[in-house]
């Protein structure tokens, strides 16, 4: 189970990237890392647009980590709307398993969910709050920096991974713009 409070104890004062990669992963997602593009090749070949990303990310994840919010049941990732890949990681993750890689079309796949995205997911003081995947943890948020990932390695980094980027982005900020965090 996810633990916030050890999150918010391995937050370090260190810079947020480095040549192996992302600095001050929490603890219990540190086995990610290179999984969600936080090290290993991916981080070595991304741009500053992605580590820029990836220390928003981090920063969403500790404030998100005072919701007490907790890991998805596997019931509740059958029943969201996420893409059927995505749900699948998240389920393989619960049992502490592999997870096979996405096929080619994921990419669009993903394009579609997020466009379908109620726009106000995306805005400050807007309904983000109220999307499955706004927790902390491994059933959360860094669920949208895997399938960035997987759509850049796996599907081609084009226009719409770049307009993928700006949409997580957004939403990311509008989490951090919450009021309750």
């Amino acid at each position: 189970m996810y633990n916030p409070s050890s999150l918010v104890r391995t937050q370090q004062l260190t810079s947020s990237s480095s040549p192996r990669g992302l600095a001050s992963v929490p603890a219990p997602l540190q086995h990610l890392r290179e999984e969600v593009g936080l090290s290993g090749p991916s981080w070595e070949s991304s741009g500053a647009e992605w580590k820029a990303l990836a220390a928003l990310w981090l920063r969403t994840e500790i404030l998100l980590a005072k919701s007490d919010r907790t890991d998805l049941s596997f019931n509740q990732i059958r029943e969201s709307s996420i893409p059927d890949e995505w749900k699948e990681w998240m389920n393989a993750k619960l049992m502490n398993t592999d997870a096979k890689r996405p096929t080619e079309s994921f990419g669009k796949a993903f394009t579609g969910y997020l466009k379908g995205l109620p726009s106000s997911t995306m805005k400050k003081n807007g309904t983000v709050m109220r999307e499955t995947w706004c927790r902390p943890g491994k059933t959360g948020i860094i669920g949208l920096l895997l399938c960035l990932n997987w759509q850049a390695v796996y599907s081609g980094a084009g226009n719409d991974w770049k307009q993928n980027v700006e949409r997580v982005e957004d939403i990311f900020n509008a989490i951090s713009a919450e009021p309750s965090l």
